[in-house]
C-alpha cells in the first residue's frame, strides 16, 4: 500500500501538467463537478436553514406565556413534607428532562376553595357567591407594590390570635380584587372550609393591598391560567389572600389538616435553546414528563402550546421538503448528465494523445489511472469546497426579495453541518463516476480504432446499443405505476403514521431521464426526415398510434359491456391505417396525392357526422382563451382551434409533411443540405448536446410549471379557504335585546360591499334506515356569485347560474300582522281535555327572526280564547329577552305535548280565528279560517304524515268558518301543525360528488333529510365538485338557498331558532383601511359577536413570507433556473468550441473545393440552431407533461391534507421568458463568434496540418 501512495505521489504532478494543457475545457467539467456537489451539499445546507427560519417562524408567533410552560398537581394534607415529595418528583423530572432549555421556573401554591362570611356569620357559610382561597408565592415580593395608604403594610408569617381565641391569620390582597370584593386594609373576614375539619374556620386580617409591577409579565402566568382559574369567572365574587410560606404550611396546613393543596411550577423556556435539530427532542421530553408525572402524581396538569406548536412544526416541515427535495433530484440529475457530457467531449480532445500513447507501449489501466487521478482530484476538491460555497450561496439568498420579510434584509443564517459533508460526498463520488464513464471506453482505444472513428463515427452511443434507454423507460413505467396505485409519494401506514417513499422521490427524475433517452435514440430518424432522406420516423409514429389506438378501443370498448359499437371505431383506425399503408407503398406520385387526399377527407367526414373518432392527442396548449389541441387518427393530424365562440379542426396527413420536406430539401441550399448530412451521419455528437439541451428545458419548464403552479396553487387556496373577501366565523345573533338587522349591520360599516349571510348546520339522509351525515351550506346565491371564489372547475356548469337557480318560487310567506298590534289570539276548541298539550304561535319579525309565543293549553272541551302580549318577557325578571321588531308576521300555529315523560296522544283542535289587539284594546282579525287552501299542514315530524288539515262545520257562535286539524300520536316536545303557504314543495340543492357517492344518489332524485333536526324535503338540481371553504373530498355537502331553508326550519315552535352562523363579505378597502375594519370585526362584538374574522389579504400575506409555503419555493425555483442558465450556455460553449476545433480541417477544405462563406455560414447556422430547436422544444414538452404527470401526486399542502382547490398547471411564463430569452441570446453570441472564428480560417495553415 505504502509504495502505491509513493507511485501515486510520484505521479500527480504529471497529472496535473497534463490536465493544466487542457485548462480551459477540464474548467467546465470542474464547473461542473462543483456545481453537482454543491447542489447536493447545499440541499442539507438549504433545509437546515428553512428549518430554522420555519422553526423562528413558529416560536415567533407565539406569545412567552404560550410558551412556558405550567404544571400543576394537588397533595393533601398540606404538610412541608408532602409539598417536598412533590416537589422532589417534579424537580427531578425537570432537572432530568427539560433543564437543559429554560432559563428559569417560578413556584406557587394555593388551597383549597373557601366560603366567605363577615366574622359571626359563619353559619351562613356558602348561601351567597363569596369565595376565597390563600396562596403563596416565594417570588411574589419581586413583582408587587404594596401600596402604603391607610399603613398598608406586608403581612406576618405566624397567627396573630390570643390563645383560645379563634385562629386568626393576616394577608395581602390585590387592590382590584379589594376593590370588587368591597374589602380595604384592617377589615377582617372570616374563611369557612365546605369539608368538616379540626378548625371551623380561620380570621383573616388584611393588612395591606398590592398592585402588580408588570401585569403583563410571564410571573403571573401561573397565578392567572391556575391559581385564580378555579374561582373566576361564572357566578363566584372571590378574593384572593396571599400569605408566606411560613403561614401556608405552619398555620393553616396545620389548622385544616384535611386540606388539599395545588403545587405550581411555571417553567419558562428559553427559546434561544431550541433550535431545527432538537425540536422533537424538546417535545418527546416534555410529553414523556408529563406521562411520568401523570401517572405518580394526583390531578396533575401540564400547560403550554409549545409541544403542539413544535409537533405542527414538524409536520409540516415533513410534508413542505417532499417537493423541495424532488426539484433538488432533478437539479442533481440534470448536473451530473452535464458532467458526463462535458468529460466525454474533454476525453474526445484527447482521443490521438491517447491513441499516441498506446500505440506507444502504455496499457489501458495506466492510461485509466490519469483519469482516476485527475478525477479524484477534481472530486476531492469538490468535496471540501462545495459546503462552504453552497453556505455562502444560500445565506446571500437572505438579501433577495424571496427572504425580505423573514431575514430582517440580512443574510441567512446557516450551518455546515455533517450531513452537508456527506451529501457533497455523494455529490463528488458521482461526479467521479461520471468522469470515469467516457475515461473508461477511451483508454481502450487504440490508434486503429481511433483512425475508423474518425472516418466513421458511432452511429449510437452504448446506452443505445446497449437499449440501457428502454430499461430505463420500463423502470420508469413501473415506478410511475406503483406511484398511481399508491396515490401520492406520502404514504400512510396502518396505524395512521406518514411515511415517505424514498425511491418515488425520484421518479421525476427517472422519467425526465428516461424520455430523454428515447428521445434521443429517434434524432437520427427526426435529421433524415427533416431532410427528406427517410419517412422511417414517420411509420415508426403511424405504427405506434395504430397499434395503441386498435389496443385501447377494443379493450376498453369490450369491457364496457355497452354493445358493439367499439367494433365502429376499430373498423376506422383500421382503414386509416390501410389508407395510410397503400399510400406509402404507392411509387406514382399521383396515387400517392390520392391516397392522402383519401386519408383526409375519411377523418373530416368522421369529425363533421359528430361521429367520436379515436385520436391520440399530444402537444394540448393554450393561448389566452384559445386552446389548440393537436391529435393523430393513424395517419392524419387534426389540429383542433377551440375558442369562446366555437371551434374548427383541420386534417393533415403526415404523408403530405414528408412530400414537403422532400421537396424543400432538392431546391434547398447546399449549405442546409451538407448540415443535414453531416448530423445524418455522425448524430452522436451533436445527440449530446441535445440530450443536454432536453434535460435542461425539461428542468427548466418543469421547474416553471411547478413553482407557477405552486404560486397560483398558494393564492387559491387562501381564496378557498377565506370565500369572500372576508368571512366571518361563529356569528352569533343576539338573543337579549332589540331584534336587529343582520345584513344592514355590516354594509353600514366604512369599507363593506355586499354581504351574505350563511347557514352550516349538520343533516342527516332520511331516505336510508342509517342515513349519511352531511353539512348543510344555505347562502344568498346571487350575492355569492358576486362576492364568492369560483373556478371553472367547481362544477360542469358555471357556478353563478347553479346559484341563482337554487331560488325556490313559492316559499311559505305568512299573514301579516299590524303594526300597532300589541298582542295575539286565538280562539279554539279541542276533542277532549289535553292538560299538557299547548297552542304555539310562531311569528317572524322584519329582520327575520323568530318567536314562539305559548298560548295556553288544551285542558277544557269548551271554547277557549287564548292571547298573549308580543312583548317579550323574562321568567327571572333580569334580562331583558329578544323583542321582535315590527312589522311581524305570522307563519305557523301547532300544538306540543309539554310533558316530555308522555308521548303525544292523538287528538283534533278546531281553530275559529285569529287576531290580533292594539294598545286601547280594538282587536283585528287576522285569519278567520273562511278559506283553507292557503294553509297546509306542517310535515316537521315523523309522525305527522298522517296528519289532517280539513274544513269545519263547527264554530263559534254558529259560524261555519272554521278548520279543524287532526294529530296522531307522537313524540311530545315536537310541534304538529300548520302554516300559512303551499305545501312544502323539495327545496332545490346542490349535492357535493362525495355526497352522491355516499349515498348513491342521482341528479334528479327527491327525498328528505334533517338540517339542525328538522326534516326538510328536498331535490337535487345538480352536482358540484368543490365549492370554497368546503372539504369535499373528505365530507358531504348539500347547498341550498338560505331563506328558503331559514323559512321552512323555522316553522316549528318548539325548537331552536335556526338562523346564519356566517357571513361572507366583499370590501373595496385595502392597506390601513382593510386592517381597521378587520380589527374593528375582530376586537369587538358589534354589532354581533364573531367568533373568528378570516381575511383573504392577511392569508396571503401569510404565506408570502412563510419559509415553508412561498418564500422558501422562490429562492429553490431560482436556484433552478440558475442552473439551467448556467449549464446549458457552459454546455453549448464548449460543444460549439469542440465542434469548431474538430472540423476546423473540414472547414478549411470545404473552402477549397469551392463552397462560399455564406454557406459555410448558413451549414453553421443550420446544425447549431437545429439541435437548440429540437433539444429545447422537446424539453419544453417533456417538463410540461412531467408537470401535469407529477404534480396530482404532490397535491398535499404543508400540513399533509389535499390541497384545495385541486392544482391546476401553472406556467412561470415570465420567469421562464427571461430564462430562456438569456440562454438563446448567449447561444446567438456564441454561434456568432464560431462563424466569426470560421471567417478567420487560414487555408495555407489548414492545408499543412492535413498533410501532417
Amino acid at each position: 500500500m505504502p509504495e502505491i501512495l509513493v507511485k501515486i505521489i510520484r505521479a500527480w504532478p504529471m497529472v496535473a501538467k497534463r490536465s493544466l494543457s487542457h485548462w480551459r475545457l477540464l474548467s467546465t467539467v470542474i464547473v461542473g463537478v462543483l456545481l453537482a456537489s454543491t447542489v447536493m451539499s447545499g440541499t442539507v445546507v438549504y433545509f437546515e436553514a428553512l428549518r430554522e427560519l420555519a422553526l423562528d417562524n413558529t416560536l415567533n408567533g407565539l406569545t412567552a406565556k404560550e410558551i412556558d410552560i405550567l404544571v400543576k398537581a394537588d397533595r393533601g394534607p398540606t404538610t412541608v413534607e408532602e409539598f417536598q415529595k412533590v416537589g422532589r418528583e417534579v424537580d427531578r423530572q425537570i432537572e432530568g428532562r427539560l433543564a437543559w432549555f429554560l432559563r428559569g421556573q417560578e413556584r406557587a401554591a394555593r388551597s383549597a376553595t373557601f366560603f366567605v362570611t363577615a366574622p359571626g356569620d359563619e353559619e351562613t357559610a356558602g348561601q351567597d357567591n363569596a369565595r376565597t382561597y390563600f396562596t403563596f408565592m416565594p417570588s411574589l415580593l419581586d413583582h408587587i407594590t404594596v401600596l402604603q395608604e391607610n399603613g398598608g403594610r406586608l403581612p406576618l408569617s405566624h397567627a396573630v390570635n390570643a390563645p383560645g381565641e379563634p385562629l386568626t391569620m393576616e394577608a395581602i390582597v390585590p387592590a382590584k380584587d379589594a376593590a370588587a370584593f368591597g374589602v380595604g386594609v384592617g377589615d377582617t373576614i372570616s374563611a369557612v372550609p365546605h369539608w368538616q375539619d379540626r378548625t371551623p374556620y380561620v380570621n383573616v386580617v388584611i393588612t395591606g393591598l398590592f398592585e402588580r409591577n408588570d401585569p403583563e409579565a410571564e410571573f403571573w402566568h401561573m397565578d392567572d391560567q391556575l391559581v385564580r382559574n378555579a374561582t373566576s369567572g361564572g357566578s363566584f365574587r372571590s378574593v384572593p389572600l396571599f400569605i408566606s410560606d411560613a403561614a401556608f404550611f405552619n398555620v393553616l396546613g396545620q389548622a385544616f389538616t384535611d386540606m388539599d393543596s395545588s403545587y405550581i411550577w411555571l417553567l419558562q423556556v428559553d427559546t434561544d435553546k431550541i433550535n431545527a435539530s432538537n425540536t422533537t427532542l424538546v417535545r418527546r421530553q416534555m410529553n414523556a414528563m408529563q406521562r411520568r408525572l401523570a401517572n405518580t402524581l394526583f390531578s396533575f396538569r401540564q400547560i403550554t402550546e409549545l409541544d403542539d406548536a413544535l409537533a405542527e412544526y414538524d409536520r409540516r416541515l415533513f410534508f413542505s421538503k417532499i417537493p423541495m427535495f424532488i426539484i433538488m433530484v432533478l437539479i442533481a440529475v440534470v448536473i451530473l448528465y452535464y458532467v458526463v457530457t462535458l468529460s466525454s467531449l474533454l476525453v474526445e480532445q484527447q482521443r490521438g494523445e491517447i491513441a499516441m500513447l498506446r500505440s506507444r507501449g502504455a496499457t489501458s489501466a495506466q492510461i485509466l489511472t490519469v483519469f482516476v487521478l485527475e478525477g479524484a482530484t477534481i472530486s476531492g476538491v469538490a468535496i471540501l469546497v462545495s459546503p462552504l460555497l453552497a453556505a455562502t450561496a444560500i445565506s446571500l439568498l437572505g438579501l433577495t426579495p424571496a427572504f425580505s420579510g423573514l431575514s430582517d434584509a440580512g443574510r441567512l443564517t446557516v450551518h455546515v453541518s455533517t450531513g452537508a459533508y456527506l451529501m457533497a460526498a455523494l455529490g463528488g463520488l458521482l461526479s467521479f463516476a461520471a468522469l470515469m464513464i467516457p475515461a473508461v471506453q477511451a483508454s481502450r482505444v487504440g490508434v486503429t480504432r481511433h483512425r475508423q472513428e474518425a472516418a466513421r463515427p458511432d452511429a449510437q452511443p452504448f446506452f443505445q446499443r446497449f437499449y440501457l434507454d428502454v430499461m430505463l423507460l420500463v423502470i420508469s413505467i413501473f415506478l410511475f405505476r406503483q406511484l398511481t396505485q399508491q396515490g401520492s409519494i406520502v404514504a400512510t401506514g396502518i396505524f395512521g403514521e406518514v411515511a415517505i417513499n424514498q425511491v418515488l422521490l425520484a421518479v421525476p427524475a427517472v422519467i425526465l431521464v428516461a424520455f430523454a433517452l428515447v428521445m434521443l435514440r429517434l434524432f437520427p430518424l427526426a435529421i433524415r426526415f427533416i431532410s427528406g432522406d427517410s419517412p422511417s420516423l414517420m411509420h415508426l409514429v403511424v405504427g405506434f398510434v395504430v397499434a395503441v389506438q386498435l389496443v385501447s378501443v377494443t379493450f376498453n370498448g369490450a369491457l364496457s359491456g355497452a354493445g358493439f359499437g367499439w367494433a365502429f371505431g376499430t373498423l376506422a383506425i383500421a382503414v386509416l391505417g390501410g389508407l395510410y399503408w397503400a399510400t406509402e407503398r404507392a411509387n406514382v406520385r399521383s396515387y400517392r396525392i390520392v391516397g392522402l387526399a383519401a386519408q383526409t377527407l375519411l377523418v373530416a367526414v368522421l369529425v363533421l357526422v359528430g361521429w367520436d373518432l379515436p385520436t391520440l392527442d399530444f402537444l394540448s396548449f393554450s393561448i389566452g382563451r384559445v386552446a389548440v389541441s393537436p391529435a393523430l387518427a393513424a395517419g392524419v393530424m387534426l389540429v383542433s382551434v377551440t375558442t369562446e365562440g366555437g371551434g374548427v379542426f383541420v386534417p393533415f396527413p403526415l404523408g403530405a409533411a414528408f412530400l414537403l420536406v422532400s421537396a424543400f430539401a432538392r431546391r434547398a441550399p447546399i449549405g442546409y443540405s451538407m448540415g443535414m448530412w453531416q448530423m445524418a451521419r455522425n448524430p452522436t455528437h451533436y445527440a449530446r448536446m441535445s440530450l443536454l439541451l432536453i434535460l435542461m428545458s425539461g428542468l427548466g419548464i418543469f421547474a416553471a410549471s411547478f413553482g407557477g403552479t405552486l404560486e397560483r396553487s398558494f393564492q387559491e387556496q387562501a381564496r378557498y379557504a377565506t370565500g369572500a373577501d372576508i368571512r366571518l366565523e361563529g356569528l352569533v345573533l343576539n338573543n337579549l335585546g332589540d331584534s336587529r338587522p343582520l345584513v344592514d349591520s355590516y354594509k353600514i360599516m366604512p369599507g363593506v360591499g355586499e354581504v351574505s349571510p350563511v347557514l352550516r348546520a349538520f343533516g342527516t339522509d332520511l331516505s336510508r334506515l342509517i342515513g349519511e351525515s352531511y353539512t348543510m351550506i344555505a347562502l344568498d346565491g346571487p350575492v355569492v356569485k358576486d362576492i364568492g371564489w369560483f373556478r371553472p372547475d367547481f362544477s360542469n356548469d358555471p357556478m353563478g347560474e347553479l346559484l341563482t337557480s337554487l331560488d325556490h318560487p313559492r316559499p311559505p310567506r305568512g299573514l301579516a300582522i299590524p303594526d300597532d298590534a300589541v298582542g295575539l289570539g286565538v280562539r279554539v276548541i279541542a276533542d277532549r281535555p289535553h292538560s299538557t298539550v299547548a297552542v304555539t304561535l310562531r311569528v317572524r319579525d322584519v329582520n327575520g327572526r323568530y318567536y314562539s309565543y305559548v298560548l295556553g293549553l288544551l285542558n277544557t272541551t269548551q271554547w277557549q280564547a287564548m292571547e298573549r302580549p308580543l312583548e317579550r318577557s323574562s321568567r327571572f325578571g333580569r334580562q331583558r329577552p329578544l323583542q321582535p321588531e315590527p312589522p311581524l308576521t305570522l307563519v305557523s300555529m301547532t300544538i306540543h305535548d309539554t310533558d316530555g315523560r308522555n308521548r303525544l296522544r292523538s287528538g283534533s283542535v278546531t281553530i275559529d280565528e285569529i287576531w290580533s289587539r292594539d294598545a286601547s284594546g280594538a282587536v283585528t282579525p287576522i285569519e278567520t279560517f273562511d278559506d283553507i287552501t292557503t294553509w297546509a299542514v306542517l310535515r316537521g315530524a315523523r309522525q305527522s304524515i298522517t296528519d289532517v288539515l280539513q274544513e269545519s262545520v263547527v264554530g263559534y257562535n254558529g259560524d261555519s268558518g272554521s278548520a279543524l286539524f287532526v294529530w296522531s300520536e307522537g313524540s311530545p316536545l315536537t310541534g304538529r301543525g300548520i302554516f300559512h303557504g303551499p305545501e312544502a314543495n323539495p327545496l332545490p340543492v346542490l349535492a357535493s360528488s362525495s355526497f352522491l357517492k355516499k349515498t348513491g344518489h342521482k341528479v334528479g332524485q327527491e327525498f328528505q333529510v334533517t338540517v339542525s333536526g328538522h326534516r326538510v324535503p328536498i331535490k337535487i338540481l345538480n352536482e358540484i365538485d368543490y365549492f370554497p371553504t368546503l372539504d369535499t373530498i373528505n365530507k358531504s355537502y348539500l347547498i341550498s338557498d338560505l331563506d328558503s331553508i331559514v323559512r321552512y326550519t323555522n316553522l316549528e315552535t318548539t325548537s331552536a331558532e335556526v338562523k346564519p352562523n356566517e357571513l361572507w363579505m366583499s370590501t373595496t378597502s385595502s392597506g390601513a383601511e382593510r386592517q381597521e375594519l378587520v380589527r374593528m370585526l375582530q376586537d369587538t362584538d358589534e354589532p354581533f359577536h364573531i367568533l373568528r374574522v378570516h381575511d383573504r389579504v392577511q392569508v396571503l400575506s401569510a404565506s408570502q413570507v412563510d419559509p415553508l409555503v412561498q418564500a422558501g419555493w422562490r429562492a429553490l425555483l431560482f436556484m433552478a433556473f440558475g442552473a439551467v442558465l448556467i449549464l446549458s450556455c457552459l454546455g453549448f460553449l464548449v460543444h460549439a468550441y469542440v465542434s469548431f476545433r474538430d472540423r476546423e480541417m473540414q472547414f478549411g477544405l470545404m473552402r477549397t473545393i469551392g463552397f462560399s462563406m455564406r454557406q459555410l455560414v448558413m451549414l453553421v447556422w443550420v446544425e447549431q440552431a437545429l439541435v437548440i430547436i429540437v433539444g429545447m422544444a422537446m424539453g419544453f414538452e417533456m417538463g410540461r407533461r412531467l408537470g401535469s404527470i407529477i404534480m396530482p401526486f404532490l397535491s398535499h399542502n404543508d400540513r399533509g391534507t389535499q390541497v384545495l382547490p385541486p392544482f391546476v398547471l401553472e406556467i412561470n411564463w415570465g420567469t421562464l421568458a427571461i430564462t430562456y430569452g438569456f440562454m438563446i441570446s448567449v447561444f446567438t453570441l456564441i454561434i456568432i463568434g464560431m462563424i466569426w472564428f470560421i471567417r478567420r480560417i487560414s487555408l495555407q495553415r489548414i492545408l499543412r496540418l492535413g498533410e501532417l
